[in-house]
């Protein structure tokens, strides 16, 4: 399509908004009764519609008056066109003329070319890290990460795209282990806001071009309540933020969501404490495990305190995102971020969902200290010194619990093994390569922990001896507790 056409396509769209693409009228049955409502997506002859309290609901196409039918199939060609606009707006599939609650997350993933990040009972959850794909743009700017999340029933339940931002910005940290290898310098703060500026217009401009002016309101819950630009379509609320000198954000929710303000629903102390117990598994070889715990893959740069604490509070019923948690705790631009700080900020939020932090200080890493919460289904934060050499027989260690076939291998894996703890036994506590994690299980019978890195689903369970842990320790625990 030639810019000029495009650019009257898009006028003419406008012109159907102004018209209200989704006002509320009467519907009326083939029978005659009547309800106020807005229609939301028509899907193999069944209608969605939205009644004026914010709950959607199905009716049969052949239950509504001809009239009604009429206007069904019009509303739905319309939406179609109005998703085409849409998609070469952002420049990939990224709506569909379904209603919002109705997509399925994962072919919406597929459709973005987002790698899958986690699967748990709190729903499934994909990323990419766009700085590292090919020419990836969305709405005209590139983003560095996009993030989608379902709900437990594996359909849409929120998008999460971050633009410009003082963590990844400029990053020149690897991923996983490799992010302690890379010098980061802080980025001049002139060329992070100037290029968190340009973001914001380009995506402005994007979304304004298709759905006309936003309206401006607040989102969000406690010190993540921020300003927000918003736009509305089908069932969709596209909502625009800047902080200065933190990020450029472009959160996709359901419409309810937003006229919601972002809050969610509190869980009972007696359902989660059900929740976390029916998480955890104890096997025959004596492992005792929490599996159902959110991943979030920090990627290249320093936020491993947000990330780890974005799983924590995700595990305890609580929604997080760990750029806004960057932002409440301080983060630095080049990585490092107090943990303390973080949960200490948090805590009035905390609270108000009915949870509180805890922090206990520890001489030595004992599985009697650890037992008493895996046992309940609460993984521990854990600060360490994760360096090369704890890495290293974290990573041999692992392996080595996979080698049950071939007995010569086992052994000399072990022997290996063994002579690197030995070496380390004889070295002093390590002071660098500063790092938060979760302990997610241990094992007493062969004196192992089980710990899970905001790294990846490669990252997701590593097996560490309790002398090696010790030795990494940093003497801290933190924990999220119902």
């Amino acid at each position: 399509m030639s810019r000029n056409r495009l650019v009257i396509f898009f006028l003419l769209l406008a012109c159907l908004f102004a018209q209200g693409a989704e006002s509320e009228r009467t519907f009326r049955s083939n029978t005659g009764q009547e309800i106020r409502a807005t229609f939301l997506g028509l899907a193999d002859e069944t209608v969605t519609l939205l009644r004026a309290d914010g709950k959607s609901f199905d009716v049969p196409m052949d239950k509504l008056s001809e009239e009604d039918q009429n206007y069904v199939r019009e509303m739905d060609q319309r939406f179609i066109i109005e998703a085409k606009a849409l998609n070469e707006a952002a420049g990939r599939e990224i709506v569909t003329g379904e209603e919002f609650t109705k997509i399925k997350a994962l072919s919406l993933a597929k459709a973005l070319g987002l790698p899958a990040e986690s699967n748990s009972v709190h729903g499934r959850s994909w990323r990419l890290y766009a700085a590292y794909a090919k020419d990836y743009k969305l709405f005209g700017a590139m983003p560095y990460s996009v993030a989608l999340y379902s709900d437990s029933d594996r359909n849409l339940d929120n998008i999460s795209i971050v633009y410009a931002n003082k963590g990844d910005f400029g990053s020149t940290a690897g991923f996983a282990e490799e992010h302690f290898n890379n010098g980061d310098e802080p980025v001049p703060e002139a060329s992070l806001q100037e290029a968190m500026d340009q973001d914001e217009k380009t995506i402005t401009d994007a979304l304004s071009s298709v759905l006309g002016e936003p309206v401006v309101q607040k989102y969000g819950e406690g010190d993540a309540r921020r300003s927000v630009s918003r736009w509305d379509w089908n069932g969709y609320a596209f909502l625009l933020s800047k902080e200065d000198l933190e990020y450029v954000s472009l959160f996709i929710v359901s419409k309810e969501m937003a006229d919601n303000g972002g809050k969610s629903t509190k869980i009972s102390d007696a359902e989660l404490k059900q929740s976390l117990l029916e998480g955890m598994e104890r096997e025959e070889n004596g492992d005792v495990l929490i599996y159902e715990i959110p991943m979030v893959d920090q990627g290249p740069k320093g936020y491993c305190v947000p990330a780890t604490i974005e799983r924590a509070l995700r595990t305890m019923g609580m929604s997080a995102d760990m750029y806004l948690l960057a932002m409440i705790g301080e983060s630095k631009s080049n990585g490092g971020t107090s943990t303390e700080l973080l949960l200490e900020n948090l805590k009035s939020d905390v609270s108000r969902k009915g949870r509180r932090t805890k922090i206990e200080e520890h001489d030595s890493v004992k599985i009697r200290d650890i037992k008493h919460y895996i046992d309940q289904g609460i993984p521990i934060l854990w600060q360490l010194c994760s360096t090369d050499k704890y890495n290293d027989i974290a990573n041999l260690n692992t392996v080595n619990r996979t080698i049950v076939d071939d007995p010569v291998k086992k052994e000399a894996t072990q022997a290996k093994l063994d002579k690197k703890i030995s070496d380390i036994s004889e070295l002093p506590k390590p002071d660098d390569d500063y790092h938060l994690c979760m302990i997610i299980g241990y094992n007493e019978l062969t004196r192992e922990i089980a710990v899970s890195d905001s790294w990846g689903r490669e990252y997701e369970r590593r097996w560490v001896p309790v002398e090696v842990a010790d030795w990494a320790s940093l003497g801290q625990f933190f924990m999220i507790l119902p």
